[in-house]
């Protein structure tokens, strides 16, 4: 037998005991070798009952928690109703039972679609059960489910954008930090222009804010209260300091986030615009916001839409993204703003 098909047998085995302690429960009732079957099949393994049978003797000599009632004739047939009834007893005793197939495709999935946003943080220690979960989708690659990752396509809105690369010590010291609530001694340059002078500050970390493909620290610089955010791929060096960090009352990173981590000034607003027909009915599907008002067309063919919406630089760049399709009413300063940008932008392609 072949490494693979071993590891294949030993994980199925595993599983089957794994059914027959949920499916007895509690009051320990008999489990068939039908119901085994059946209930693998719904998790998505392709299962015969001749090898679930071959499996339970196989088990039955391993786990002596593991119990048989051949009520049968012999051959099979059930006597009074039950055919080779098998349950758990041995509850105080728990089995390694790994990655199920369901747990394996959500996991992949994960890695796939969610793996770039996550701060690495999380992203690293998870690469042991990503390398788990593909070796269990190869062991059952006969079976339907395993193919459901290539039936299934995600598309980021936004252009997508390589992620800056953070070094690993300046990572790690800044996740000491924040976990033992600790001081840190940056050397951070502001811009990414090489000749920029790097500044050194004196950090009380808050949290970090993932956006997009970058990772932000939220802190507090030297003496002051004001709370900033600070690219970890632009810090320098960092040194993990003795010093215990300040903290800052009725602080919440949330709440930061999202007031602050799409840059601006956050303060509310609200928008009224013209709009084409199109860009009407994407936002009649995915609205700005809860109080969103379209109009009805217009004598020039346009709509009047009205929300209450954050003022923010993503904001922005979604009106200069929508171009001809979107004309911005109010507020002034906003529209003032975007005219300005519209008219450099033409400007340079004279």
């Amino acid at each position: 037998m072949s490494d693979q098909k071993s590891q294949a047998v030993v994980q199925r085995r595993l599983l089957v005991l794994e059914s027959i302690r949920r499916l007895s429960g509690r009051s320990e009732r008999w489990v068939t070798v039908s119901e085994i079957v059946a209930d693998l099949r719904q998790q998505g393994y392709a299962v015969e009952i001749h090898s679930i049978r071959r499996d339970m003797k196989s088990l039955l000599v391993t786990y002596q928690q593991l119990e048989c009632n051949n009520n049968s004739n012999g051959e099979g047939e059930a006597k009074n109703g039950l055919a080779y009834g098998y349950r758990w007893v041995g509850r105080d005793q728990q089995m390694g039972g790994g990655i199920t197939l369901p747990e394996a495709l959500s996991l992949v999935m994960v890695e796939r679609y969610l793996s770039q946003s996550l701060p690495v943080l999380l992203n690293r220690p998870l690469q042991d059960i990503f390398t788990k979960a593909h070796q269990t989708l190869e062991l059952h690659k006969k079976s339907q489910i395993t193919q459901w990752p290539e039936k299934i396509c995600v598309i980021q809105p936004a252009q997508p954008l390589i992620p800056p690369e953070v070094r690993g010590e300046i990572l790690e010291a800044v996740h000491d930090a924040l976990l033992n609530e600790k001081q840190l001694r940056v050397s951070y340059r502001a811009t990414q222009k090489v000749d920029a002078e790097p500044k050194a500050y004196r950090l009380h970390p808050l949290g970090l804010i993932q956006r997009g493909p970058i990772t932000y620290l939220a802190a507090m610089a030297n003496e002051y209260e004001d709370v900033y955010l600070y690219a970890l791929h632009r810090m320098l060096a960092v040194e993990v300091l003795t010093e215990d960090c300040r903290g800052k009352n009725g602080f919440d990173l949330h709440q930061f986030a999202q007031s602050q981590g799409h840059f601006g000034t956050a303060s509310p607003i609200h928008l009224e615009a013209k709009i084409c027909d199109h860009l009407a009915l994407i936002l009649q599907e995915s609205p700005l916001s809860e109080n969103q008002i379209i109009s009805e067309v217009d004598s020039l063919g346009f709509k009047l839409l009205t929300a209450d919406v954050l003022d923010t630089w993503q904001l922005r760049w979604w009106i200069m993204g929508e171009g001809d399709r979107i004309e911005v009413i109010s507020p002034s300063e906003l529209r003032q703003d975007i005219q300005m940008m519209l008219t450099r932008a033409h400007a340079q392609y004279l």
